[in-house]
């Protein structure tokens, strides 16, 4: 997870790229060959967001 300070609208992740580390929005992130845990954390998150409630 990134710094507190940066997550006031929306989830960001840290993400390593090109040799550098970054902070991205989780919602942009598209997920590739999850593994059931990862799957249904993910399933969890997108029902709150839908729910209205910030993370």
């Amino acid at each position: 997870m990134a710094v507190e300070d940066a997550c006031e609208h929306d989830m960001l992740v840290q993400i390593h790229w090109r040799g550098r580390k970054m902070a991205v929005p989780l919602s942009q992130l598209d997920v590739i060959k999850p593994d059931e845990s990862t799957e249904e954390a993910i399933g969890d998150w997108l029902y709150w967001v839908a729910q209205g409630y910030c993370l």
